[in-house]
Parts: structure tokens; C-alpha cells; sequence
């Protein structure tokens, strides 16, 4: 008798257990972004892949530097670049439709870095299967048909903003905003100019990091805008503006629009007529001033 309710209880763990299992499992496939599907990053891995297959090249977050680096190979049509999408850093390249078959060295290189890789042991190997003549000749049809590369990346929400020209944050019409730079890229006083901006916004701050003060325009549309730096071509930060100002904060008003703090506007009209009297005012001061 003892060992029936001994062996009851151990199914009735192991039943909980195995719903523990799947509840986690059903979790992880219904994550808002969940992990991309990758190849292993191990050094010297050897890959399987087709010509005009994609590959996508995932490393942990938490490596240093990585992010911008590129992916080489003679088998890809373009380098793959290493872009972070928390909580990992992914890069894909596509496999060309003529590559023959044969096993094949990937690389990574900086991103000014020659495009065949840096010199020494390549990070992972891809060995290349055989097709046949008529998939080889559907092949250039599937590799145009696949969704161009995304170079937006996704950082953590904590992190100051930008990380790089391509770190995307989402801001509302109205919302305050802090560039942040380092000295390396950025000095004192040095300003920031976009169109989504209500102006011009001044870098201030301690010798090692600067930040400027910005507000997005009330009446800035949806869409990706671009930072650069004032008298400058090149792109340092972007942003998307999306949707309205929050409805939880007081109606959007552009902060160059507002008067200075304890000054009320005048009307248009009143202050036309009052600059009139002004200079009536002063014109008969002046007559009754003058010597007889």
C-alpha cells in the first residue's frame, strides 16, 4: 500500500514537472522578440549551407567591440555586419547562387577591415552542398526574393542614446530627448542639428561625456529622422518619431514657441498698436525736449 502512494506521488511530481517544462517553453515561443534563429558561434565550427541560403551569425551581447564588425567570406554576396539586437549581436550574409561546393572560411574584420578578413585562423568554416542545374538556375529568383538586411539595431533600453549612427530609439511629438557622446566624438558646445528637432541642440557637460538638451517637434510626422552635427554631412544618430504626443502629458507645445518664463504674450494686434504709440510717444518727447 505504502509503495502505491509512493509511486502515485512520483507522477504527480513528474506530471507537474513536465507542465513547469511546457509552460516555459510556451513562454519562450511567445516572447515579443524572440532569439533569431542562428549558427553556432564557436571558433573553428563547421556550417552546412546551400547556395542562395542565408545565414544568420548570432554572438552574446555582453562581448565587447563586436558590434560593427563584419562577417567575410568569398562565398557571400555581401559581408554580413554585426549589429546588436538586444539581448544578442547578429549578422546575416546570403551564399552565392554560383558558389561550387567545397568548404569555404569565415572571417571577421572591423568594419574598415579588407574584405576578405583579417589574416590568420578563420572563425567558422561553411561547407557548401551540390545542387542540381535546375535549382541552381531558380536560385538568383530566391536570393532576390529575400527581405533586404535591416540596419537598424535594437540596444538594451537602458543604455544612453546613440550608440551608433544605426542605434534607432522610438520618441513621441513633444517628448525631451539627451544625445549623450563621448569627447572622442563630441565637444563642448558642439551642436546638433534635425530636422525633428525644435532647434538646435548644444552639447554641455564633464570632460569624459556631453549631452545636449532636445525636444521633439509637435508637429513632426511618423517616420525615421537624422542628427547630424552642425555643418556637417555626416549621419551620427537617427530616431523614428511615431504616432502623437503622449496623451498622458499636457498639450504639445513647442518650447521656442512659448514665451519667457514670467513674460505674457501680447496679442499680434496689440502689439502693433502699442509699438504705434511707442513711437508717436517718443517723437513728441523729443519735440519738447528741444531748445527754444
Amino acid at each position: 500500500m505504502g509503495g502505491t502512494k509512493t509511486a502515485a506521488a512520483g507522477v504527480a511530481a513528474l506530471a507537474l514537472l513536465l507542465m513547469a517544462s511546457a509552460g516555459t517553453a510556451f513562454a519562450a515561443r511567445t516572447a515579443d522578440r524572440p532569439t533569431p534563429q542562428s549558427t553556432p558561434p564557436a571558433a573553428g565550427a563547421r556550417l552546412s549551407a546551400s547556395p542562395g541560403e542565408r545565414l544568420t551569425f548570432t554572438l552574446p551581447a555582453s562581448l565587447p567591440g563586436k558590434n560593427g564588425n563584419r562577417v567575410v567570406s568569398e562565398i557571400f554576396v555581401e559581408p554580413g555586419t554585426l549589429r546588436m539586437n538586444d539581448p544578442v549581436i547578429t549578422a546575416v550574409a546570403t551564399v552565392a547562387c554560383d558558389t561550387p561546393p567545397g568548404v569555404y572560411p569565415v572571417r571577421q574584420t572591423g568594419p574598415d577591415g579588407p574584405p576578405e578578413g583579417a589574416r590568420g585562423e578563420p572563425w567558422v568554416s561553411v561547407e557548401v552542398a551540390d545542387i542540381g542545374a535546375a535549382e541552381r538556375a531558380a536560385c538568383p529568383a530566391k536570393v532576390a526574393a529575400l527581405p533586404p538586411e535591416q540596419p537598424e539595431e535594437h540596444w538594451p533600453a537602458g543604455r544612453s542614446w546613440p550608440q551608433s549612427p544605426w542605434d534607432v530609439r522610438t520618441f513621441r511629438p513633444g517628448e525631451a530627448v539627451t544625445p549623450t557622446a563621448s569627447d572622442a566624438s563630441a565637444g563642448y558646445g558642439d551642436t546638433l542639428t534635425s530636422p525633428g528637432f525644435t532647434g538646435r541642440a548644444v552639447m554641455r557637460g564633464a570632460k569624459a561625456v556631453v549631452t545636449a538638451a532636445a525636444t521633439i517637434r509637435c508637429d513632426a510626422g511618423p517616420g525615421l529622422y537624422e542628427v547630424r552635427w552642425a555643418g556637417g554631412d555626416e549621419v551620427w544618430a537617427r530616431y523614428r518619431v511615431a504616432g502623437s504626443a503622449d496623451p498622458d502629458r499636457p498639450a504639445c507645445r513647442d518650447r521656442a514657441a512659448e514665451p519667457a518664463p514670467g513674460r505674457t504674450p501680447w496679442p499680434a494686434g496689440t502689439a502693433a498698436a502699442l509699438a504705434a504709440v511707442g513711437v508717436v510717444a517718443y517723437a513728441v518727447a523729443r519735440r519738447r525736449r528741444r531748445p527754444r
